[in-house]
Order: structure tokens, then sequence, then C-alpha cells
């Protein structure tokens, strides 16, 4: 007779310090009241399941996080990078700006959020 139990699965989440960064500015900025707020995971379009990493909804403004050098990602992908491309030309046809960061560029951007902020 066997008794041992089903183990669950946990589910290991994993952080990155680029991500860690972007989300510590987003949150300097919206307490130095720079900006009013920001969002995770939203989603921008009603018929596509398309969401935004971050994003500054006041601004209409779009942080995403592209995970390519990782050992596996689907942003490398022929289907996978056509499939972000597709998302990009969506927001941007609906008046999104969408700034992108990988882990060789991240520290871009509060340069990037300031100049924009400045405009």
């Amino acid at each position: 007779m066997d008794t041992k139990r089903p183990q669950k699965k946990i589910k290991i989440e994993k952080v990155s310090i680029e991500k860690q960064t972007i989300q510590l500015v987003l949150e300097q900025f919206k307490n130095k009241n720079l900006i009013k707020d920001f969002v995770t995971e939203l989603k921008f379009d009603e018929k596509r399941r398309f969401r935004f990493d971050w994003a500054i909804p006041e601004l209409k403004l779009a942080i995403e996080y592209e995970g390519i050098f990782s050992k596996k990602s689907r942003h490398t992908t022929v289907s996978g990078y056509s499939t972000d491309v597709e998302k990009y030309n969506l927001a941007t046809t609906q008046g999104w700006i969408v700034l992108r960061y990988t882990a060789a560029n991240y520290l871009n951007f509060e340069q990037d959020l300031n100049k924009l902020l400045s405009l």
C-alpha cells in the first residue's frame, strides 16, 4: 500500500535585478509625485490578451522588459518575436508609447522616463 501524499507543486517566481530596478524607479517616481500611479500587467486591448509589464496609464506609457538573455525565452523564437511585434504595433496604433528594455539597457529607464516627463 502506497501512503505517499501527492506533493503540491510550488511555483517559483524568477525575480531579476533588472525587473526589480524598473519597479523601484517607478515607485520612486510615484513617491516623488512625478507620476500619479503605475500598474503591472495592464491589459490594454479588449479583444487581445496582450498585457504590458508596467504601464503609466495617465501618460499612456508602457514599459516592457524583454527577457531575451535567459536560456529559454519566447522573445527569441520567430513566433514569439512576431507576437511581440504585433503587440507593440497594436499599442502604438492605440496611442501608447512603448519603452522596451533588456538586461543590457535597463539602466537607461530612469533617464528615459525623465526625458518623457520633461516634454
